[in-house]
């Protein structure tokens, strides 16, 4: 098992105007692994996600503390730009939400954008191997000139997965990725999701317990801002060190 730490959080905390929703989080996330964040609602660990990309800035009255190194990087640095660290840490949300444009511009917009590609043949080999690696080519390859918003809602979100890869990045963050899809469409992006650690480190953020126990390597527990554990994820769901770890796990609370 590969243990080379992509993302470390130390000391992280974060309010909302008074209200603190992050308490000091020191966690450290694994290259080419996929860590999943479980705990009940408003525990912290969305909030926790989107501090890796520095969503959270664009949120009126947050306040950060702390830091987040991304291969050894202090990504809230002041000469840091934000937009780069969104480029490099990709972001898939809980519904699906292609672009109002062809399947084939989902993908090309933001690679032609950044001049990772020149428009014709090398954006074609971007679009053709983004979508092969989110497993919708064969679905959508005659129909690229089509609106990704007439695709079905699993197909939606991988072509959101694609339109992620496409842009090259180290991370990719999934907020509860599945909530809103059916148990085949489901599977499909699970499955993805264990192809795509081969290339990339991803980070999920899950109310299905069950789910972070099929797909994730790692799994933290947070609650009410608090890490309360972080461990293999058999460890986790087997074997918890928190008492209340355990209870969230047998459903005492929730």
């Amino acid at each position: 098992m590969n243990n080379e730490i992509k993302i470390k959080s130390r000391d992280l905390k974060l309010w909302y105007g008074d209200n603190q929703a992050l308490k000091g989080i020191d966690l450290d996330i694994i290259q080419n692994q996929i860590t999943a964040f479980i705990g009940p609602s408003g525990c912290g660990k969305s909030t926790y996600l989107r501090c890796l990309n520095r969503m959270n800035d664009l949120i009126d009255g947050v306040r950060i503390a702390g830091t987040v190194e991304i291969d050894g990087h202090n990504i809230y640095a002041p000469e840091v730009d934000e937009v780069a660290v969104r480029r490099k840490i990709g972001m898939v949300f809980q519904q699906p939400n292609p672009f109002p444009k062809s399947i084939y511009d989902n993908i090309a917009y933001a690679p032609i954008m950044h001049d990772i590609v020149k428009k014709g043949k090398e954006c074609d080999a971007l679009v053709e191997n983004s979508l092969k690696n989110a497993g919708l080519w064969e679905e959508v390859k005659d129909k690229l000139k089509e609106p990704g918003t007439a695709l079905s809602g699993g197909q939606q979100q991988r072509l959101c997965i694609a339109r992620t890869i496409a842009v090259q990045p180290d991370v990719i963050l999934m907020d509860e990725p599945t909530s809103a899809l059916d148990p085949i469409s489901t599977q499909t992006i699970e499955n993805l999701m264990v192809e795509l650690k081969e290339k990339f480190t991803l980070i999920v953020v899950t109310h299905n317990m069950q789910q972070a126990a099929r797909v994730a390597d790692m799994t933290a527990f947070f609650h009410l801002g608090d890490l309360i554990e972080y461990g293999e994820t058999e460890q986790i769901f087997v074997n918890p060190r928190e008492e209340k770890t355990q209870q969230y796990i047998t459903g005492k609370f929730g």
